[in-house]
This record gives structure tokens, sequence and C-alpha cells, in this order.
């Protein structure tokens, strides 16, 4: 539930970008009412930034119907805007043009419906907060533990949150600055479309870096863990190296914790903590750390130099070039090319 939350949320953002891309090109001639479609949008993000923020931290939160009341507002202004969507074509370039050139006029109603998507958008934020808080208050109470753990994923929502709280800070000088204008101006598109791009690139990124947080599960949890010490853990960290070392199960880009786990006989999230405690570093990291070095390995030997960079990349495991970049730069501080003689 919390993927779909959070994909819904990024499709929104995008579908507002797209929108206003439609005004700057050619684009506008042809499907000018492209530009209405990402009116009152804003009504959708407060309830999805809510219950996605329920969705990565209560184990018990299921999706019901009754939710669907969050998203009234939103109905009421797309009732508002179909005189506006079915408005014939001339109707939609003069508006267009009149915005672009900053004479578009902002009407009382128009005014009034700002106002309310930023408290709306305001009184979202500050549940999703107090419920960040109250989980972060109750933390050590109990005896349940996670493979991601709840710390992880409260950090996640606390960033995002702020993300969203810039957004709203932006939105609400918009806002102002058009309220004092008493017109429209382009440059407010500008900004607007920066702003929900940031956010945008900044969820891309963690995806990249933690996807594992930005959509966590509860179907692995534990209780009591006892660490592995002495003979039985160094067993274990043997098996793993031989895994690596041996085996490369690392070039395998759809390597995943839990078949790591069944090839040393660990229940997936006894895996983790043992790599977490013996390697000091999450599975992703010391799997990566091995598929750089053995990039290295391959890059000046001879039997690769036929080989693009990405190429070797993909022979070790990584299956995209940015996650490659990502995560070649964390581990060595330098880019590949840098180690290509």
């Amino acid at each position: 539930m919390a993927s779909r939350l959070l994909q819904v949320m990024v499709g929104l953002m995008i579908m507002t970008n797209f929108s206003y891309v439609v005004v700057r090109t050619d684009l506008r001639n042809y499907v000018p009412f492209l530009f209405g479609t990402s009116f009152g949008l804003i009504f959708l993000f407060g309830p999805l930034i809510y219950f996605y923020a329920r969705a990565v931290i209560d184990p018990s939160f299921q999706w019901q119907k009754k939710y669907g009341l969050h998203f009234i507002p939103y109905g009421l202004q797309l009732l508002i805007n179909i005189p506006l969507l079915i408005m014939e074509k001339r109707y939609w370039l003069e508006f267009i043009n009149s915005f672009l050139s900053g004479t578009a006029v902002i009407r009382s109603i128009e005014i009034f419906i700002f106002a309310v998507q930023d408290i709306h958008l305001l009184i979202y934020l500050v549940l999703t907060y107090m419920l960040i808080r109250s989980v972060n208050n109750r933390q050590g109470n109990g005896n349940v533990q996670y493979l991601i753990p709840v710390s992880l994923r409260l950090n996640w929502l606390k960033n995002l949150l702020y993300s969203f709280a810039l957004f709203l800070i932006t939105v609400f000088g918009l806002y102002i600055f058009i309220l004092i204008r008493g017109t429209y101006h382009p440059v407010t598109n500008y900004v607007y479309t920066l702003i929900t791009s940031g956010i945008i690139y900044f969820i891309a990124y963690r995806m990249v870096l933690s996807p594992e947080i930005l959509s966590p599960d509860f179907a692995q949890k534990y209780k009591a863990y006892m660490p592995f010490s002495g003979e039985e853990g160094d067993v274990y960290m043997q098996k793993i190296k031989s895994l690596m070392l041996d085996a490369k199960l690392y070039t395998d880009p759809e390597l995943k914790l839990s078949a790591l786990a069944e090839q040393i006989g660990l229940p997936s999230h006894q895996a983790s903590k043992l790599i977490n405690e013996k390697f000091g570093k999450s599975f992703n990291e010391l799997i990566n750390e091995y598929r750089v070095e053995e990039f290295i390995r391959r890059v000046n030997h001879d039997d690769f130099k036929a080989y693009s960079i990405y190429g070797i990349a993909l022979e070790v495991g990584f299956n995209s070039k940015s996650s490659f970049n990502t995560a070649f730069k964390k581990i060595t501080g330098k880019t590949p090319s840098s180690f290509k003689t």
C-alpha cells in the first residue's frame, strides 16, 4: 500500500509539471485543456502524505473505503473545473495567452480556493507530524522489532514532511505574490514546477539509494534477537564471504536478501542482523561493495578491454547506470572512469 500511495503522489506531481509544459510549448495549440488538468491537485497531496506515513509506520494499517472521504475537497474542485475543462479551444488559447502575458485577472473565488488549498495541505502536514511524533515517543516501549527499523522509517518520513513543508511555504508565497499583483504571472509556474521537480528528484534519489525504506513491509519481524557472537557468527560470516568470493553471488543483478539468507540457512531478518553486526553495513551496501571491487578488478583486465564502463558494471551485477554511479561514488569517492587506464 505504501508504494502505491507514493507512486500516485509522484505521478500527480509529474502530471502537474507536464500541464505547465503544455503552456510553454506548441502543445497548447493542440491540447490546451491539458493545462487545466492540474488545477486543484494540491487537494490530493495532503491526504496522500498522511496515509502514506501511516502505511509506512503502522503495521495494522489497511486501506478502507471511508478514507475516500478525505478526497472530497478535490472532487468539489473537479466539479468547479468542469466548465473550464470543456471550454472551447479558442477560449483556452485566449486564457493561456493572457496567463503568459501576466494580464489574467485572479477572481475572488480563485483567491478563496487557493487559501482553502493552502489551509487544507497545512492541516494534513500537521496531522502527519503528530503521527510521526507519537510513534517516535513510543519507540522502545515494545519488544517487536522490524527488518527495517522504525527509526529509519521515521527519518525518511521527516525528510519527506520537510520537503512538503517547503512546498507549502513556496505555494503560500506565490499566493501572496499574485494576491498583491491581482493577476497571474508565469513566474509562478516556474517556481511551482521547480519545487515539485525537486521533490520528485529527492524521492527518486532515495528510491535508488534505499528503496526498502520507501516501501517497507512488516512481514518479517522478530523478538528478543540474540546477537551472533563467537564461533557461530564467524561460521555464518565465512559462508557469506565464500558465496561472494567463490560463487560471486553478487554478480546476480536480481540478488535479494532472502536468497542469500536461504543459502546460509538463516531467516532473512537474522541474516540482515548478522551482516549488520559482522560486516558493519547493510545488505545492499555489502553487495554493492563487492560489485565495485569486482568492477575495479575487471576494468583494466585484458578480457574486458572491449567492454564499456557501463558494460562491465552490468557484468558485475549492477542493473542500472544510476545505481552503479551512486554506489561507486559512495564507496570509492571517485568516478568509475578515473580507474580506467
